[in-house]
């Protein structure tokens, strides 16, 4: 036993609140749970996420932590309410055969006491359960518990009152309390929070993008062009691509920014604001591409292809083909990177390489048309090695959905095969579950 711990106990079983706290952090820290656990509402980094995910945790000591901090509540201290509301929301040491909505309704609860008795946290997350979790949802009173918050100078609920406000959600709509609140917050909150209201106000989304960009966001010169784009006006849409394909990412992903060239080069390639230009297409998809843009690459790649510069072109689909480490969900563009690099060998005339990359682009799943041309490959042995039960493996997956280009003629082609025993066993069973998915008067007459 630690040096003065049996004093310590003393004095809690007295209680004694300070006692109590101590105590129960004591147990808490020896649980072996997150240094700093995100509690309800709150997110975490992905880089905390996985560092924490290995620690060994004591239940033993979850439970006795949660027994104080219990203790505590109960002799009315808010701060140790808090605590059990989210150690009931989470099942830490206690709770643990109980639903989650049956623990949420306890957890808010003790959240509420805690709120009434003044603790700061707690009345931010009653708000945010107000919202609808756990409980009935109830704007007003989210509204009303964020503001009391906000007035004890809690920066995330200064920001929700600032959206509650600009949005008229759980009181009346009022920009000018808005800003009031807005302008209480750091910059990075502020354009954050900016980002938001744009991203969920149709009305109003203009104005707040507008507020940003004379911030000098350029995340909000692409977001105002997308609102040009949707709407038609593509010159306006236009200029705003490229002023914000060609800003300072400030701490977002360069991507979204290379995506604006993307969409800027796809405004010169369709000519919808007036001027047709593959060559102007071409220089913002090279802009995008040389910020290692995959899918700058594939645009690149393509326009480079159809003028027949067939050694240029593999240079970005090769590069696009092979960096999924940076980009790890580009399926669908590897695939098309692999499909045309296989055009590219097959134009060389070496037909096993091309039926090499043909194959890797047929596992992107939506590349229905690599499943198609592999089935056909696989099923007659051309340019691969035949594998009938790969090959019917691949008309299936390019057959799967009816909306795609693919799905009538990979159903074709399976029910025909099992109608006429080509190259398997004739089954007319597995045939008419082929048909059954074609019109009527697609299924022959049998004798």
């Amino acid at each position: 036993m630690i040096r003065n711990e049996k004093a310590l106990i003393k004095k809690a079983e007295a209680g004694d609140i300070k006692a109590i706290k101590t105590l129960a952090r004591r147990y808490d820290k020896a649980s072996g749970r997150w240094t700093d656990e995100p509690k309800v509402g709150e997110s975490v980094s992905l880089s905390d996420f996985f560092a924490n995910m290995e620690r060994e945790e004591n239940e033993p000591c979850k439970e006795k932590a949660f027994e104080w901090f219990m203790k505590g509540a109960e002799l009315g201290d808010p701060e140790c309410m808090y605590e059990v509301g989210y150690r009931i929301y989470d099942a830490i040491g206690c709770c643990k055969d109980e639903e989650w909505k049956s623990r949420g309704k306890k957890s808010f609860d003790w959240y509420l006491k805690s709120a009434k008795s003044g603790y700061v946290p707690a009345m931010r997350i009653t708000a945010y359960m107000y919202g609808g979790l756990c409980v009935e949802k109830n704007e007003p009173e989210s509204f009303r518990w964020y503001l009391k918050a906000a007035e004890l100078g809690d920066e995330n609920s200064i920001a929700e009152v600032a959206k509650y406000y600009a949005k008229g959600k759980g009181t009346e709509k009022n920009l000018a309390e808005a800003d009031k609140w807005l302008a209480k917050l750091s910059d990075e909150d502020y354009r954050r929070i900016l980002h938001e209201l744009a991203q969920s106000s149709d009305d109003d989304k203009i104005m707040w993008l507008d507020r940003l960009i004379e911030f000098g966001d350029a995340l909000a010169l692409k977001y105002k062009a997308d609102v040009y784009a949707e709407e038609g006006k593509f010159p306006e849409a236009l200029e705003l691509y490229i002023k914000a394909g060609q800003g300072d990412p400030e701490g977002y992903n360069q991507d979204v920014l290379s995506e604006a060239l993307v969409q800027a080069g796809n405004i010169y390639y369709t000519g919808d604001a007036g001027e047709q230009s593959d060559d102007l297409a071409l220089k913002y998809y090279k802009m995008a591409a040389h910020k290692g843009y995959i899918k700058g690459m594939i645009h690149c790649g393509r326009l480079i292809y159809d003028r027949g510069q067939f050694n240029e072109a593999e240079k970005y689909f090769d590069y696009a083909a092979n960096n999924r480490e940076r980009f790890p969900f580009v399926n669908r563009i590897n695939g098309v990177a692999r499909e045309y690099i296989g055009h590219i060998c097959a134009w060389r005339g070496d037909m096993a390489e091309a039926y090499r990359w043909y194959a890797l682009a047929s596992e992107d799943y939506n590349n229905q048309a690599m499943k198609l041309k592999m089935a056909d490959a696989y099923f007659y042995g051309d340019g691969v090695p035949q594998d009938v039960t790969k090959a019917l493996a691949l008309y299936d997956e390019a057959g799967k959905y009816s909306s795609h280009e693919y799905f009538f003629e990979a159903r074709t082609k399976l029910a025909w095969i099992h109608e006429l025993g080509e190259l398997v066993d004739k089954n007319s069973t597995t045939a008419d579950e082929h048909w059954k998915e074609l019109p009527p008067e697609c299924r022959p007459e049998r004798a």
